[in-house]
């Protein structure tokens, strides 16, 4: 027997039990009574015995539901307690009311403050949030997704042509930016060049449109190339330079022989031993210049043998031949040595 049904038989069988009892409480109360079916006194009782019977069943069922309510609030408070934890911090936005704010733990039936929650608690705030919201636009959300996987080339044509519209560079030349990522699956509507900032007023010189004979390739074909690219043969570097060279005319070359080798290394020594001693003898800009005016420079001869020394010999016997002779009075009717030759 199924679950629900199993519950059902259970209940019915304790609602056929709880009757049974209170209909044998019923007789129990009214046995021995006479005239129980004629005498009006006697049916009043038996209505009130019976009344009371019912009063008593109704309080034992709203015992129950309240137990029932009580256990079901205290289960509701112990998970909110359980949700509160994993429910983030609410912040306001500068300059919005939080009542047109959802609250997320009345959301998540984890909300304690009731009345005095300064976020909102009706539902209907979120469903007219999300119904009309004046800072975004679903055409935005909708550029998004559609992205160049599931483009073709005609619709990878209108895309460039609504971007960028007429192009107004004078080049002919396509943005390699552009073709690259066009090739890699990169392209979309908010793709930007690299070489553009319209912050600063920048644009791309060059054309970013599809060349003529382009042809916009599957995933599956660019993966075929792959495949086909990788499963190629290949080549060493020592068998490459031996292709190249077999691809040369032998008539024009000289062939390479012990002696024409030995010719020309020698002949290559000696060049770069020409080259090594003239660079050597390579004059500076400074030495170029006083080499071409070095008859045009004056250059002091310096005589003496040590230096700028001077010799005070000289100078001290022309010193003593100047204080015997007559110095020009100062005008006081003395000259500079009247004093010294007086006390001499």
């Amino acid at each position: 027997m199924p679950p629900k049904k199993a519950q059902k038989a259970q209940k019915d069988a304790e609602k056929k039990k709880n009757a049974k009892k209170v209909q044998k409480q019923l007789e129990d109360k009214t046995f021995g009574l006479k005239n129980k079916n004629k005498s009006k006194k006697v049916q009043q009782y038996v209505n009130q015995v019976t009344a009371q019977a019912a009063d008593k069943k109704a309080q034992a069922m709203a015992k129950q539901r309240a137990a029932e309510k009580k256990a079901a609030e205290e289960a509701k408070k112990e998970a909110a307690k359980l949700l509160q934890s994993s429910i983030p911090t609410q912040k306001v936005p500068f300059g919005v009311d939080p009542k047109s704010i959802l609250c997320e733990f009345f959301k998540a039936g984890a909300c304690t403050r009731g009345k005095n929650c300064k976020f909102s608690h009706d539902l209907a705030v979120g469903r007219k949030a999300a119904k009309r919201d004046l800072y975004s636009d679903d055409k935005d959300e909708e550029k998004r997704n559609d992205t160049m996987d599931n483009w073709d080339e005609e619709k990878l044509r209108k895309v460039i042509l609504s971007k960028h519209g007429n192009p107004k560079t004078t080049t002919d030349k396509v943005c390699k930016h552009f073709i690259s990522a066009v090739e890699d699956g990169k392209y979309g509507w908010f793709w930007t060049c690299p070489d553009s900032d319209p912050k600063q007023g920048k644009e791309c010189k060059y054309r970013h449109s599809l060349p003529p004979g382009f042809v916009l390739k599957t995933k599956e074909q660019r993966r075929l190339e792959r495949m086909a690219l990788e499963a190629q043969p290949k080549i060493t570097l020592e068998d490459f330079i031996e292709t190249e060279r077999d691809k040369l005319p032998r008539d024009k070359l000289t062939p390479i022989t012990p002696a024409t080798f030995a010719e020309w290394k020698k002949k290559h020594t000696q060049e770069k031993e020409k080259q090594s001693e003239t660079a050597k003898k390579a004059l500076t800009g400074r030495e170029i210049i006083i080499k071409k005016f070095a008859d045009k420079f004056y250059k002091e001869e310096d005589t003496g043998e040590k230096g700028t020394e001077i010799d005070m010999s000289q100078f001290r016997v022309a010193l003593d031949e100047v204080e015997h002779e007559n110095i020009k009075d100062y005008g006081d009717g003395k000259n500079a040595f009247f004093e010294e030759n007086n006390a001499s």
